[in-house]
């Protein structure tokens, strides 16, 4: 069978995709993966057949800010549309020049290609998409995206969700389906159909993907039955990259300290909000050896002799080396890399609120796994108070080896592929059993 695979020029949309088309790849199928030209070295490292984007790579270099003079929720709708939206036709066109040379049987894209959704109401291809946030539905047991708040509890409680599910619908995302129904027209389509906007096409009705399990997602009476968890995808380890170690990586493997870990990931890397004050709230405590990344290394401390003694810091450690001695992980909550911590045990503190880090803490606190520190720039009190309480405390570790061993029995990248081709033969919604 043909698979084309479609994801957005970031880290975090690319990485958990490899280990699919690996597997994809391995079974014997055609892959083509259209994606940015600086993430080649990624998909070929898969097997796959690496093809670049055209039309659609003009809108990468736009900033995911809101527009001039936008503000409250102009600004809010403004970033969505951007981008989500606003590369729908150019992300369609892309798909079609690859489909000329490729028949592809089924697509996989990324959450944010909703060009997929509108091809396919061309005539083009099933397709599924993969979750790159936590799972947020218009359930009353759910909290409404962004706000970071725990499942409904109460009566009340669904109450409200329910309401607030209710007017942002009226009030926000009907301004985005505006602006996809005029991506719309100028393909040639009607308007979407009533019932079914922006928040629904956001995942594929054939079948979306979900990687982690229920044991690190808000339960809900009506999940979706094209919805499927499989666990995490975890990215494929490159061995030009993991040839040349640290100098200091023997004090990481077999030192006598409380290894902690923190990274601001691929995305907001603004050492200022995280890294530094981690830096400060553990540079004293002597039984902890603070293990720093961040792609912005060289600007963190420009003269690396300046460093506390107990802190080490890199460009890049793939968390699979890495993490099997962390102890703690502080994190401002990127999706993937909480996924990465738990599938190795490791309890977090966390202190993100853009994008989806709000929710994605939650999911921590909820599951006991960790700390959600509520903001973007931690006190250096607060974060040393928290590393010291999850060191102390074994109910975080234990909550976050109950979800790894949840995590453990599922062989993710097989069943993501499993569906997938039950998809590319049947054509139709795959339902969960």
């Amino acid at each position: 069978m043909k698979f084309l695979i479609a994801t957005q020029p970031f880290t975090g949309h690319v990485n958990p995709m490899q280990p699919v088309a690996q597997e994809l790849v391995q079974r014997g199928h055609e892959v083509v993966w259209l994606t940015g030209e600086e993430f080649r070295s990624k998909v070929e490292l898969c097997g796959a057949r690496f093809m670049a984007t055209e039309k659609s790579k003009v809108f990468d270099a736009v900033p995911l800010t809101p527009d001039d003079g936008a503000t409250g929720l102009a600004a809010a709708v403004s970033i969505l549309r951007r981008l989500f939206i606003d590369r729908i036709v150019a992300q369609v066109t892309d798909y079609r020049q690859v489909l000329d040379v490729f028949a592809a049987d089924a697509l996989l894209l990324d959450l944010c290609s909703m060009g997929a959704q509108t091809l396919n109401d061309l005539g083009g291809p099933v397709y599924a998409t993969l979750g790159i946030n936590p799972l947020v539905t218009a359930d009353p047991e759910i909290p409404m995206w962004g706000t970071g708040k725990p499942p409904a509890a109460t009566i009340v409680d669904r109450m409200i969700n329910r309401f607030t599910h209710f007017m942002s619908r009226r009030i926000f995302y009907s301004k985005l389906t505006g602006y996809v129904n005029m991506q719309r027209k100028i393909l040639g389509l009607g308007p979407l159909p009533t019932g079914k906007g922006f928040y629904e096409i956001a995942r594929s009705e054939y079948l979306h993907i979900m990687p982690t399990t229920l044991a690190f997602e808000f339960p809900r009476q009506n999940l979706g039955p094209q919805i499927h968890f499989v666990g995490p995808l975890l990215p494929l380890l490159d061995d030009k990259i993991t040839s040349e170690f640290p100098s200091w990586w023997q004090e990481v493997t077999q030192g006598s300290k409380a290894v902690v870990h923190v990274t601001q990931g691929t995305y907001a890397t603004n050492s200022a909000n995280l890294i530094r004050p981690s830096i400060n709230a553990l540079r004293n405590e002597s039984d902890v050896l603070l293990v720093v990344t961040s792609p912005d290394a060289d600007s963190v401390f420009a003269d690396t002799s300046q460093l506390p003694e107990n802190v080490r810091i890199a460009r890049f450690v793939p968390h699979a080396l890495l993490l099997p001695y962390v102890k703690v992980m502080i994190t401002n909550a990127g999706y993937n890399g909480v996924l990465a911590s738990l599938n190795f045990g490791v309890p977090l503190v966390c202190a993100g609120r853009t994008e989806d880090k709000a929710d994605v803490s939650s999911r921590v606190a909820w599951s006991g796994a960790g700390i959600d520190l509520k903001t973007d720039s931690p006190s250096e009190v607060d974060i040393r108070n928290a590393v010291r309480r999850i060191l102390v405390e074994p109910a975080y570790q234990n909550n976050a080896r109950n979800i790894q061993e949840d995590f453990r029995k599922h062989n993710s990248a097989a069943e993501a592929c499993d569906l997938l081709e039950k998809l590319a033969i049947e054509k139709n919604v795959i339902v969960r059993t």
